[in-house]
């Protein structure tokens, strides 16, 4: 899996988000600042569908953005 980082305000918070198409492997990124509502990745845009992937106790859930 790859990591990518979007710089969405210069804000210092961080969150993860996983692009999810199908049965295809996410990709996920590091996002700075406030989460978009969507996200340019290799020539797609993804939206947020507001589900998150919950990643236990010591860690923030991950936002799910799909493709539009």
């Amino acid at each position: 899996m790859a990591e990518y980082v979007v710089d969405s305000t210069g804000d210092n918070a961080a969150h993860g988000v996983d692009l999810i198409e199908g049965d295809e492997p996410a990709v996920r990124m590091i996002v700075h600042g406030d989460l978009p509502a969507t996200i340019d990745h290799d020539g797609r845009t993804w939206a947020r569908t507001g589900d998150a992937e919950d990643q236990g106790d010591d860690a923030p859930p991950i936002a799910v953005y799909r493709p539009v």
